[in-house]
C-alpha cells in the first residue's frame, strides 16, 4: 500500500489559517520543505494532523478542545482537513472542533466509496495504518526518537512489526482461533450451561495469558534498564572510592574478592545443579535401587522381542501368577491385552534406561568424582564461596559507609540510589522467575502467575471444549497453524532485526563519521554498544536512520513528516542525513526554520531538483516588511498568514521577531 500526504487546510485554530497543497502538476513531490518560523504553529499543526488522521479527537475533553482556540478569536468552530492519496485514490478527513460545546466531530470524503460520511470513516485496508501508534512512525518528532532508545518501551519492536507487516501473521493466527471459537460457541445452545461456563473460564485464562506475556516483556525490559542503571551507579561509586588514597587499595582488594567470589558462586551453583539432575547423585541408596532395577529387568528378560512370549507362556500355566485358575476366558483376555504392554517405544525407553544405569551408576571408580561424592564436594565448595562472597560484600559496604560517615554526600546519594535500584531489580527478577517458573498446581486459575501452568490449563480447557463440541480435529489444526505462524513471526522478526542492525550501523558509520556510534541490538528498544544514552543529535540521527531503514524495507510506502528535522544536528551530520533521505523515503515533508537551511536544506535541494519550497509566516506588525518583497503570483494570503511558494524567497526569508501561538513575541 502507498499513502501520500496531499496537504492540509486549517481554519480557526492557534496555527495560521492556511491551505497547503503539496501537489505539482498532479504529482506528489518526493521532498517538500515548509519553512515555518517559531511561533507559526508547527507543533499545533502536527497535533491536528495526527488527530485528523487517527480519529482520536472525539476522546478529548472540553478543556483540551478549547486550548486549540486562538486567543481573541470569536469563531465558534475550528476545522482541520487532511488529504491523502491512498493507492492514488483521494481520501480527505475533516476534524471539526466546537469550542463552545467542547466536542469534536469528523467528516470523511472518499469519492470511491459513497462521497461524504459524517464521521471518521476510512477504508478497512487503511484503518490499521491510521492508528495513533502507527502514525507516530511517520509523523516523526524528537520525543519518538527518544522512545526508540528507551529501554522501558518497545517502540523499535513495534515499528518493525508494523512496517514489515508481521502483524499479518498475528491476524491469521487470531482468525484461526476465532473460527474455532465460533464453532464451539455454536454448540452452547445444544450442550447446556456447563459448556458456556467452560468457555467463559477458557476466555478468562486466555486473557490472563496475554496479560502475563505483556507483564513478562515489560519486566525484562525493566530489568535491562535497572541493570544498566545499577552498573552506572556502581561505576561512579568505584571511581569515587578509588580517588581516595586512604581506602583505595583496601577497596580495590575487597571489590576484586567480591567479584571473584560471586563468579565462583555462580559457576559452582550451575555445576551443582547439573550434577543434581542425575538421580543417583542425590543419595547412595538411589544408586543402589537403580542397579537393583536394572538387575530385575535383566532377570525378567525385559525388554526383548521375546517379551510377548512371556504372556504366551503365562496362559499355558495351570494357574495365573495371581493364583487364579487359568481357563479359556482369562487366557483369551491376556492374549488380547498383551499388545497394550511393552510395545516398541516402551522397549526403547527401557533399553535406554538400562544403558544409562550401566554407564552412569554402576561400578564407577571413586577417582572419577562422580555421583553422590561429587554432589557433596560441590555443595561444600558452594557454601565456602557463598561465605567468601558475603564477607567481601560486607567489607565493601563497610568501606563505603566509612566514606559516607566522613561526610561524602555524593557517595551517600549514589549508594542510596544503587540500593534502591538493586532492590527494584530483585523484585522484578522475582516476578520474571514466577512468570517463567512452573507454578503451583494447587493455585486457582485467577491467581496463577506461571505462563507454562496457565498454558497447560488453557490447553486442557480447549481440549475439553473441543471434546464436548466434537471439534477436536479443528482445534488441533487451529493450534498447529497458530504455532507455525508464531514461530514464523519470531524467526522473521529476529532475522529482520539482525539485518536492520547491520544496515543501520553501516549508515550510522557514514552519518556520524566524526562521532561514531554503534547499535548493539534491537530488543524492544534500540540498544547502543558501550553507552547508556546518546546526545540529542545522536538520538535524532539514530531515529532517522532506523525509521527510514525500516520504511525502506517494508512493502508499504508512507510519508515521513518531521518537525524541525535538523535543528539539533551539526552541519556535517545534517548533510549526511539529508543525503540518505531521497534513497529511503517515498515522500519527505519537513517543517523547518531558517537555521536549518545550511547543510540540511541545501543538500536536499541538490539531491532532489524538483523539491517543493514553501514559506509560511503570520501576518503581524512585525512581518509587514516581509510583504513588500513577495514574489508576484507565487503567494496566497489569509487574514492570519501568508504562504509563499518560491525557492528564492525560501532562502532569503528572515524574521527577526514573531508572535508565538499565544500572541507573545519570539526572537528569531
Amino acid at each position: 500500500m502507498r499513502i501520500d500526504l496531499v496537504g492540509w487546510e486549517s481554519r480557526g485554530f492557534r496555527c495560521p489559517d492556511v491551505s497547503i497543497d503539496l501537489r505539482r502538476d498532479g504529482k506528489i513531490p518526493q521532498v517538500a520543505l515548509i519553512q515555518m518560523p517559531n511561533g507559526t504553529g508547527k507543533t499545533t499543526t502536527l497535533q491536528l494532523l495526527n488527530a485528523a488522521l487517527s480519529g482520536t479527537a472525539t476522546q478529548w475533553d472540553a478543556a483540551k478542545i478549547r486550548r486549540y482556540r486562538r486567543k481573541h478569536d470569536t469563531r465558534a468552530e475550528g476545522s482541520f482537513t487532511a488529504s491523502l492519496l491512498v493507492n492514488d485514490r483521494l481520501l480527505s478527513i475533516e476534524l471539526i472542533l466546537d469550542f463552545d460545546a467542547g466536542v469534536a466531530r469528523y467528516k470523511t470524503t472518499n469519492p470511491g466509496s459513497g462521497g461524504v460520511v459524517p464521521r471518521w470513516h476510512v477504508p478497512p485496508a487503511v484503518h490499521r495504518f491510521l492508528a495513533q501508534q502507527f502514525l507516530s512512525l511517520f509523523i516523526f518528532d524528537g520525543e519518538f526518537a527518544n522512545d526508540l532508545l528507551d529501554g522501558d518501551k518497545a517502540e523499535a519492536d513495534r515499528a518493525v512489526d508494523a512496517l514489515c507487516q508481521l502483524y499479518l501473521l498475528e491476524d491469521v493466527a487470531s482468525f484461526t482461533h476465532e473460527h474455532w471459537d465460533r464453532q464451539t460457541k455454536a454448540h452452547t445452545t445444544k450442550t447446556g450451561a456447563g459448556l458456556v461456563r467452560l468457555i467463559e473460564a477458557r476466555d478468562q485464562l486466555a486473557l490472563n495469558e496475554q496479560k502475563l506475556k505483556m507483564a513478562l516483556a515489560d519486566a525484562k525490559a525493566r530489568v535491562g534498564a535497572l541493570t544498566t542503571e545499577s552498573a552506572g551507579l556502581q561505576a561512579h561509586i568505584d571511581e569515587k572510592l578509588n580517588s581516595e588514597d586512604t581506602i583505595r587499595q583496601r577497596y580495590d582488594d575487597a571489590r576484586r574478592e567480591l567479584l571473584e567470589a560471586q563468579a565462583e558462586v555462580q559457576a559452582k551453583s550451575a555445576e551443582l545443579m547439573a550434577s543434581m539432575r542425575m538421580p543417583h547423585a542425590l543419595h547412595p541408596a538411589l544408586a543402589a535401587q537403580l542397579v537393583s532395577l536394572r538387575d530385575n529387568l535383566d532377570r525378567l528378560r525385559l525388554p526383548e522381542n521375546t517379551s510377548a512370549q512371556f504372556f504366551e507362556e503365562l496362559v499355558r500355566e495351570v494357574e495365573c501368577i495371581c493364583g487364579r485358575p487359568m481357563d479359556e476366558h482369562f487366557a483369551g483376555k491376556i492374549r488380547e491385552r498383551a499388545k497394550q504392554y511393552l510395545d516398541a517405544d516402551d522397549a526403547g525407553v527401557i533399553n535406554a534406561l538400562k544403558s544409562d544405569i550401566e554407564n552412569f551408576v554402576e561400578d564407577k571408580p571413586v577417582e572419577d568424582d562422580a555421583g553422590f561424592d561429587r554432589v557433596t564436594r560441590l555443595a561444600k565448595v558452594l557454601k565456602d564461596a557463598a561465605r567468601r562472597s558475603q564477607d567481601a560484600e560486607q567489607l565493601v559496604r563497610a568501606l563505603k559507609q566509612q566514606q559516607i560517615e566522613n561526610g561524602d554526600e555524593q557517595l551517600a546519594d549514589w549508594q542510596s540510589k544503587l540500593d534502591k535500584s538493586q532492590a527494584q531489580q530483585r523484585t522484578v527478577e522475582a516476578l520474571i522467575a514466577a512468570i517463567e517458573g512452573p507454578g503451583e498446581a494447587s493455585e486457582p486459575d485467577e491467581k496463577v502467575r506461571s505462563l507454562s501452568l496457565l498454558g497447560k490449563r488453557l490447553a486442557e480447557a480447549n481440549a475439553r471444549i473441543a471434546d464436548i463440541t466434537e471439534t477436536v480435529k479443528l482445534r488441533q489444526h487451529s493450534e498447529l497453524i497458530q504455532l507455525i505462524l508464531e514461530k514464523t513471526a519470531d524467526r522473521a522478526r529476529k532475522r529482520i532485526k539482525a539485518e536492520l542492525v547491520d544496515v543501520c550501523n553501516d549508515r550510522l558509520g557514514k552519518i556520524l563519521a566524526n562521532d561514531p556510534l554503534v547499535i548493539e541490538q534491537i530488543d524492544r528498544s534500540i540498544r547502543l554498544r558501550d553507552q547508556d544514552g546518546a546526545s540529542v543529535g545522536q538520538t535524532l540521527s539514530v531515529g532517522y536512520t532506523f525509521l527510514m531503514s525500516v520504511l525502506n524495507r517494508g512493502n508499504n510506502d508512507f510519508p515521513l513528516v518531521v518537525d524541525s528535522p535538523a535543528n539539533p544536528i551539526d552541519i556535517g551530520v545534517r548533510r549526511r542525513v539529508a543525503g540518505i533521505i531521497p534513497e529511503l523515503c517515498s515522500q519527505f515533508v519537513g517543517l523547518t526554520i531558517n537555521t536549518e537551511r545550511v547543510g540540511f536544506v541545501d543538500t536536499l535541494k541538490e539531491q532532489v531538483p524538483d523539491a517543493v519550497f514553501l514559506t509560511l509566516f503570520r501576518r503581524t506588525p512585525g512581518t509587514e516588511r516581509m510583504m513588500k518583497d513577495l514574489p508576484e503570483g507565487r503567494y496566497t494570503m489569509t487574514d492570519t498568514a501568508v504562504l509563499v511558494d518560491d525557492c528564492d524567497y525560501f532562502y532569503r526569508f528572515d524574521v527577526k521577531e514573531e508572535e508565538d501561538e499565544d500572541g507573545l513575541q519570539t526572537a528569531q
